[in-house]
């Protein structure tokens, strides 16, 4: 991508922001977006990628051929070494000297991503130090679900001290499965992986999520502001997805996932789970925000097939042909709509250029 293209990414990216702050309205945005034309992404990312994995497959291959000069020098460095603290003091200076060089790469203004991202793989080190450091003085708790616990918390801080939306996520993330995963230790294990947890706790933390987004884009200014995006794409995320098990399962704690005789507690929670699709749909439509039309559009899509698998195709699977006709016809009108759609789109951003 050329630094044009970049600068009017940038460019809408701050008029999003100025508009949801209220000091422009979502037509002056517009306006102004449309002297700011922006192509579609290119594969460079694609090829960066390819190039990782062949440097990655070339190392592995070296590796291979070396295999018999690496265990002599293994076992002549396992008598000599505490490998414990060997492993702990370089993830420790892995993890300073990434943070650095993603510091100094910030401040070259054409680099600030390839900083972000430089100041990610510090954040994967110092879960590795974490890690080792749980096993080196491990108690024998087995409570592996408590240190996701932490390296979130870390991993949060460490966000917010360096204004990295990456390691946000990566934060999110980790108390994703932390959340989940606390209640199953807790119970003795007593359930698989989804139903470790109530899925309302969720949409509860989804809701929490959103107030955080709506705080970050009203009330902070600076670097910390485009937080705001992270946590409304995560916020988004966890409340569709637990209106999505709540409509499969209805409420249910623990090990105490049904199917059966919840059919009324499903039909409420597919009208809720509509509800939130459509309401996000109005939203983006008033505000203009791609994201939660995004996510209302996406969501309300598999709503309808979701419902029509559970209370239609559920009791009349005698017409399994027509059902196939219809979900294959409909995947495949879909498809061809939205490439429709997203074609002219692209010619309109391309006549306005």
């Amino acid at each position: 991508m050329s630094a044009g293209l970049r600068l009017h990414r940038k460019v809408h990216a701050e008029l999003d922001e100025l508009a949801a702050r209220g000091i422009l309205s979502w037509e002056q945005s517009r306006k102004l977006k449309d002297r700011y034309p922006v192509a579609p992404v290119s594969p460079g990312f694609l090829v960066k990628m390819f190039a990782v994995i062949g440097v990655l497959s070339a190392v592995t291959g070296t590796g291979i051929l070396m295999q018999e000069h690496l265990i002599a020098l293994w076992n002549f460095l396992k008598e000599r070494v505490n490998w414990w603290l060997a492993a702990e003091g370089s993830l420790l200076l892995a993890f300073a000297a990434l943070l650095l060089q993603g510091s100094r790469l910030k401040a070259l203004r054409p680099r600030p991503v390839l900083g972000e991202l430089f100041e990610l793989a510090g954040a994967f080190a110092l879960q590795g130090l974490t890690v080792v450091m749980a096993r080196h003085y491990s108690t024998g708790s087995d409570n592996w679900p408590a240190l996701l616990g932490i390296d979130a918390a870390l991993l949060l801080l460490l966000a917010y001290a360096v204004g990295n939306r990456f390691i946000l996520w990566y934060a999110l993330a980790d108390f994703f499965f932390f959340f989940g995963a606390e209640t199953g230790y807790v119970s003795g294990w007593g359930a698989y992986y989804l139903g470790m947890t109530y899925p309302v706790r969720f949409l509860g933390i989804g809701l929490l999520t959103l107030a955080a987004a709506w705080a970050h884009g009203v009330l902070v200014r600076g670097r910390l502001a485009n937080f705001s995006r992270v946590y409304a794409h995560y916020g988004l995320l966890l409340i569709n997805l637990s209106l999505w098990f709540l409509s499969l399962f209805g409420y249910f704690e623990n090990a105490r996932v049904r199917w059966d005789g919840t059919t009324g507690e499903r039909l409420i929670f597919s009208a809720l789970w509509a509800l939130v699709a459509v309401s996000s749909l109005l939203a983006g439509a008033k505000t203009g925000l791609k994201l939660l039309r995004g996510y209302g559009m996406t969501f309300l899509i598999i709503n309808l097939y979701t419902f029509y698998f559970q209370f239609v195709v559920a009791n009349s699977g005698e017409a399994w042909f027509i059902h196939l006709l219809l979900t294959g016809g409909s995947m495949l009108w879909l498809g061809f709509h939205m490439e429709t759609v997203k074609s002219a789109a692209m010619l309109s951003e391309g006549e306005e250029a």
